[in-house]
């Protein structure tokens, strides 16, 4: 009787919920067709909700199969469609844990084991655990069961798929197509196995199998993608030339495929790609990016490939920047590769910002170079384009003000006459047509203050004040009036540099965003090649005589080493004959170099702390008597001698007058030009100085004693205000090679760890040396771990398991029953997260909105509650927490400091 009314009454009805459930999460799930599909589409938080209310209800029946027909034959089935529910629910972790317990506890259910195996590995995908995945896998392919072999081999494809052994995954694949028997499964692993085939270079199967779809009844999405993947192959596959951009001209045609134009259009340019005809690429990417109606993705992935385009190829970074961000504007986050298209945008702002410094600079070195009449010609000319550009693009507006009239009338019209979907924001065509004006004017623009302003084009250079705007860019703003035109003129002649000292300043502004550029392509993009191609034209820009040149050269001794020993040995060569007294050479030639180098640095870095100490103290007297007898030391450290000239320079600024202080700061900039970490605060202070002369001059000393906060501001490039502090990190990275860390000088650059300034530091940061050193020491320390008192805030009931390698199944199952029982299902959310190697928390969240309310819940269950665990009183423990709380609780340590701190 058990068996009937557990199979009968209670199985078949929760199991046909449950495949209620997995249809609707079949019909919801949304692919993207340009990448590899999920062989297991996992459950979104989206698609859980939604079927929150069917799952609740399955586990409510499978639960009174597991704890209460537990005499009957169907217990190991009640604890599948409890973690089939729980997975589906989007609970990863409980499901493993149920999946684990059938594994194995019913040895004899040799289907359900296997079941119970592979969808254990299921979970683990979810929870990235691909490792602990494919172990289980292959445990279930040792058992060498027929029964569930088709999700059996498709899930250890999946698992070669991690690991990217495509063949593996390929052979699994087929035995799956093989295997299966329900139409869904069999036609999604079909077209996967194309796509695999399409990767590994089988360009014949690939086109058989995306066949076999378009011939299947497949989706009409997945099949036109299919038939779109067939038109990509269909030359390799064959052998025989044939034009794959007509065949998509034809596919645009055809009535049904008017959703998807905007693919058909990408597929268009990339097959202008493949030709290298890239005016064409570009010029249907666009097209794909605003075909409407469209996909917000596909449009994603369009500005994605004009972005790369013109980076790779093009390279455009100012407009690749563009592309960069309208992609991350539409790209949905959970895309796989957001995140590193979004590093990669980030990075490119910094390269944009210093080749427009480039480009700048340049631009005013070769005005410099021209007659007066040249350059007002130049600039007349440059007047006259941009303002052609500026009316064509107010025609467009004044068409786009038309449009918008023209539809507001007729919507007035519409409205009179009780039309109400007339009016313009209910009025999709309107609304489009004015979305489409926008962009074709604006391109697309984030939600924000000063949206006019382009992200990658707006930011001043970091080497200027932006108060002072350029006058190349009030170009773009200028009125025609001929007044306004003269102002113009005049300001960007005032900008070329004219003597020999502005043109060295600019060629150094060249060359230091040139380095950076360089040190980018190596650093942040791992670009070798690129960095190579900077460097060498950079080494054009300095004489054999220039110091900064065996810097060069060694950077490119490095960088060669994987690409061409032989023109690695040769730059070595370069560094050893022309400098055989640098760094550089020395530590090529002796491979114990770098130690003494080590030693010598951490000598000088005492000494220098000690002068650092002076200054903290105000003996600025002291702190410059010692600086003089530390010069000489550093003439093999130029980065260290300019930092140490700059201290002295700040102490001559507390005990001189503004001119023998601005003359030590122009002094470095003599001396040390290539510095340009110390450089660039000079140059912004010395800016503010020159637009706050009065101020300077009439004080008694440069620097006030008096005052220990007042330091001289400097550009802050993120706000446009200007910042009380310079901002020189505490670390400054010399260029010279280091000792740290290597046995030969083939490593990285040194970093000192000698105090900065005040001055150069926030006027927040009063540490001195030691108290730094007491920092770092302290940190080193247990973290104390500050628990919120507040008792007003969301609380979860928790039970604590003191052994974390046991299987919670039945504990958790047993928990689940009493609060479904004793509260709406969908109120109540319980989840198992294992804290260390000691302990298994059940966590239990409802609507226990303070503390009263969770310690009534959990003082409910206190009488039974080790009867309804089936453990003993001193193998788990109990507890209320807040919301805040629990997010602390990652460790043995901080659960240990929560249950003191609770006592």
């Amino acid at each position: 009787m058990k068996n009937l009314t557990a199979h009968y009454n209670i199985y078949y009805n929760a199991s046909e919920m449950l495949k209620t459930s997995e249809l609707n999460f079949k019909n919801a799930n949304k692919d993207d067709y340009n990448n590899l599909l999920e062989i297991f589409p996992i459950p979104t938080k989206e698609s859980s909700e939604a079927e929150s209310g069917n799952l609740n209800e399955v586990i409510l029946r499978a639960n009174r199969i597991a704890l209460e027909k537990y005499e009957s034959n169907w217990i190991d089935d009640a604890f599948l469609l409890l973690a089939k529910a729980e997975y589906y629910k989007g609970n990863f972790f409980n499901a493993a844990e149920y999946f684990s317990y059938v594994s194995q506890n019913f040895p004899n259910e040799k289907k359900n084991t296997v079941e119970a195996l592979v969808w254990h590995g299921k979970s683990l995908f979810a929870l990235k655990k691909y490792q602990e995945a494919d172990s289980v896998l292959q445990l279930a392919y040792s058992k060498n069961q027929k029964a569930h072999r088709a999700e059996l081999n498709a899930a250890l494809a999946k698992s070669y798929l991690y690991q990217n052994k495509l063949t593996d995954a390929e052979f699994h694949l087929i035995k799956s197509v093989n295997f299966a028997k329900d139409r869904y499964s069999k036609i999604r692993w079909t077209y996967i196995l194309a796509q695999i085939q399409e990767e590994i270079g089988n360009p014949e199967a690939a086109y058989g199998n995306y066949g076999k779809v378009v011939k299947s009844n497949a989706s009409f999405e997945m099949s036109f993608n299919a038939n779109l993947a067939q038109v990509r192959l269909k030359e390799s596959a064959s052998g025989i030339q044939f034009n794959k951009i007509a065949t998509l001209h034809r596919l645009l045609k055809e009535d049904k495929n008017k959703e998807f134009k905007d693919q058909i259009y990408y597929q268009i340019g990339q097959s202008y790609e493949d030709l290298s005809n890239l005016d064409d690429a570009i010029k249907y990417y666009n097209i794909s990016a605003h075909t409407e109606p469209g996909s917000a993705k596909q449009k994603a992935l369009s500005y994605l490939r004009l972005a790369e385009l013109n980076f790779d190829s093009l390279k455009n970074y100012s407009k690749a920047q563009l592309y960069y961000d309208s992609t991350l504007q539409n790209l949905p986050k959970e895309y796989p590769s957001f995140n590193a298209i979004s590093l990669k945008a980030k990075n490119l702002q910094y390269l944009a910002d210093r080749l427009i410094i480039i480009e700048k600079e340049n631009e005013l070195l070769m005005l410099s170079n021209l007659s007066e009449e040249e350059r007002l010609n130049y600039i007349d000319k440059k007047i006259k384009e941009i303002q052609k550009q500026k009316e064509e693009e107010e025609n467009v507006s004044a068409q786009a003000s038309n449009n918008l009239a023209s539809n507001l009338s007729n919507t007035s019209t519409n409205i009179e006459k009780g039309n109400s979907e007339a009016f313009y924001f209910n009025n999709s065509t309107a609304i489009s047509q004015g979305i489409n004006e926008f962009k074709k004017r604006w391109g697309n623009r984030k939600l924000a203050d000063n949206w006019r302003v382009s992200a990658g084009v707006a930011n001043t250079s970091l080497d200027q004040n932006p108060n002072l705007t350029d006058p190349l860019q009030q170009l773009s703003n200028a009125k025609t009036s001929s007044s306004n035109l003269d102002s113009l003129r005049n300001s960007m002649l005032s900008t070329i540099p004219t003597t020999r000292e502005q043109k060295e300043l600019a060629l150094n502004k060249i060359r230091n965003a040139r380095y950076e550029i360089a040190m980018f392509y190596k650093d942040k993009l791992n670009d070798d090649k690129a960095a190579i191609e900077e460097l060498e034209q950079l080494l054009k820009e300095y004489t054999l005589n220039d110091l900064k040149v065996a810097e060069l050269y060694y950077q490119l001794y490095r960088l060669y080493e994987e690409i061409d020993a032989s023109k690695s040995e040769q730059y070595r060569n370069l560094i050893i004959k022309h400098f055989p007294e640098s760094v550089y050479a020395k530590a090529l030639i002796n491979p114990d170099f770098g130690k003494e180098k080590e030693a010598a640095l951490a000598r000088l870095n005492k000494l220098y702390e000690d002068a650092y100490l002076s200054y903290t103290n105000k003996k600025y007297a002291e702190a410059i008597t010692k600086i003089n007898g530390l010069e000489a030391q550093t003439e093999e450290y130029p980065s260290e001698a300019a930092k140490l000239a700059y201290l002295k320079a700040l102490a001559i600024g507390h005990t001189e007058k503004a001119p023998a202080f601005i003359s030590s700061l122009e002094e470095i900039l003599k001396k040390y030009p290539n510095d340009t970490t110390v450089n660039t605060q000079i140059q912004n202070q010395l800016t503010y100085i020159a637009n706050n002369r009065a101020l300077f001059y009439n004080r008694p000393t440069a620097l006030l004693n008096y005052d220990p906060n007042e330091v001289i501001p400097t550009t802050n490039t993120i706000s446009n205000k200007p910042n009380l502090t310079s901002e020189l990190p505490k670390e400054i990275t010399s260029p010279q090679p280091s000792a740290k860390n290597i046995e030969t000088i083939k490593k990285e650059t040194p970093k000192t760890t000698a105090a900065v300034p005040k001055d150069i530091l926030n006027s927040a940061d009063n540490a001195s040396v030691a108290e730094t050193n007491k920092t770092v020491k302290e940190t080193e320390k247990p973290k104390v771990i500050n628990f919120s008192n507040n008792i007003r805030i969301k609380h979860a009931v928790v039970v604590d398991i003191r052994n974390a390698t046991m299987n919670v199944a039945k504990p958790f199952a047993a928990l689940t029953k009493h609060f479904y029982t004793n509260f709406a299902p969908g109120s109540v959310n319980l989840s198992i997260r294992t804290i260390g190697n000691t302990d298994k928390l059940i966590i239990v969240k409802g609507p226990f909105t303070n503390k009263d309310m969770a310690e009534k819940a959990l003082a409910e269950l206190s009488g039974s509650l080790s009867e309804i665990l089936g453990l003993k009183e001193n193998e788990f423990t109990s507890f209320i927490i807040s919301d805040p709380n629990l997010l602390l609780i990652n460790s043995t340590e901080s659960l240990n400091q929560y249950l003191n701190f609770i006592k």
